[in-house]
């Protein structure tokens, strides 16, 4: 958007590789609800009211077109897979096309998250150097706010708010729940509720599965 003064970073595995922790799913099936929730994430992003732009932090060519296809830039790294990597990477190439914008990392699996989640959690971030949204199981991080690229930590993955609550940033008062559950689990899908899921990953919900495991929209509902 025109008025915002955000470049959100949204780091994204190769799809066949994402969400291994949903139990129940084929490769396919994975491969599909993690590009689904990607594209719901860049979606509520670009119609968020403080972001300028997202930028996808990613090599693979599906993911690429992709995000190319909702409206993103893409970043990619010649450093190898690393998530941590991928994402200094392209906090740095953001910092130096936009200089003086503020920075963001955001996940790409908050299925559920809104234009207007984003736009109170970077109003809320505005005021701290360094700041976090902690997820709702009070161990990971499912956005991260900095003013530099340097300030960034490599710190994303397993234990990570308290890696960055321990080197100085500010744990954000967020509560919403698409901003704070990013999706590890099928079950996370049903604790959201399926109404609340972005648009794409709603329709993956109410696809015809092989599993008893995927969340089935009723028909009646469309």
């Amino acid at each position: 958007m025109t008025d915002g003064s955000w470049v959100v970073v949204v780091p994204a595995k190769p799809f066949a590789a994402a969400k291994t922790r949903c139990v129940g799913l084929d490769v396919s099936e994975r491969s599909a609800l993690a590009r689904a929730m990607l594209r719901d994430v860049v979606g509520g992003l670009t119609r968020a009211r403080r972001v300028r732009t997202v930028v996808v932090a990613a090599t693979d060519p599906e993911v690429v077109a992709t995000a190319l296809s909702c409206g993103a830039v893409v970043a990619g790294t010649t450093r190898g897979p690393d998530l941590n990597r991928e994402v200094l990477d392209a906090l740095t190439a953001a910092a130096e096309a936009l200089p003086g914008a503020r920075l963001a990392v955001a996940m790409a699996d908050l299925a559920a998250a809104q234009p207007s989640d984003f736009d109170a959690a970077l109003a809320a971030a505005a005021t701290h150097p360094r700041a976090i949204v902690s997820d709702a199981d009070g161990t990971g991080t499912t956005m991260v706010t900095l003013t530099d690229p340097g300030e960034f930590r490599p710190f994303l993955g397993l234990d990570s708010r308290r890696r960055f609550l321990a080197d100085g940033y500010h744990d954000l008062p967020v509560t919403a729940p698409g901003l704070r559950r990013d999706v590890d689990a099928v079950s996370h899908l049903l604790t959201l509720g399926i109404d609340r899921l972005g648009g794409a990953t709603r329709s993956w919900a109410g696809s015809p599965a092989p599993t008893h495991d995927r969340p089935i929209r009723p028909a009646a509902r469309y």
